[in-house]
């Protein structure tokens, strides 16, 4: 949230952040980082906060949905080597493309010019991608989520996996 703030307060762009208020997380550290990006950003107009039921929990991902289908894109701006990242996956299923950092899983589960844009950590090229990323075909987002994280296809790829680990091949077998 840090730098997509940054990028808000440097650029004006429109940013809301979502997630569950700071009285109602489960764990004292998110609570921390939503009180935080309630701070750094108390001076934006441009940045709006977006507070998300906990219960009921359907509620909570039909709102996020919404949220999903009306941005322009999800900013996934991740500090760390996140082994996969939902949220990207929740973003493509809704037709939204991503502009990711380049850590962790983003290059993997963003096709770069496709369904999204991956930069490296830097406020001026999040600005530049965020400028670029209307390019971004929606439906190809739609459809590349379906074809490769679709339940279904998940898993089968799953299946293929436990079943190399039985024959003794893979995961160091």
């Amino acid at each position: 949230y840090q730098v997509a703030i940054e990028l808000a307060r440097h650029t004006g762009i429109p940013l809301v952040v979502a997630g569950l208020h700071p009285d109602g997380v489960w764990a004292e550290d998110h609570r921390q980082n939503a009180l935080e990006a309630t701070r750094l950003a108390r001076d934006l107009p441009n940045v709006r906060f977006e507070w998300l039921p906990r219960e009921p929990v359907e509620l909570h991902h039909d709102l996020k949905r919404v949220l999903y289908q009306n941005a322009r894109a999800l900013l996934y701006t991740v500090q760390f080597q996140e082994p996969f990242g939902l949220a990207q996956i929740e973003a493509l299923a809704c037709g939204t493309p991503v502009v990711g950092i380049n850590f962790g899983s983003v290059p993997e589960v963003i096709e770069d010019g496709k369904t999204g844009l991956v930069v490296r950590n830097s406020v001026w090229e999040l600005s530049g991608a965020v400028v670029k990323v209307s390019d971004i075909d929606t439906r190809v987002c739609r459809e590349e989520a379906i074809r490769r994280f679709d339940r279904t296809v998940m898993a089968k790829n799953y299946l293929a996996e436990y079943q190399q680990v039985l024959e003794g091949r893979g995961w160091g077998g």
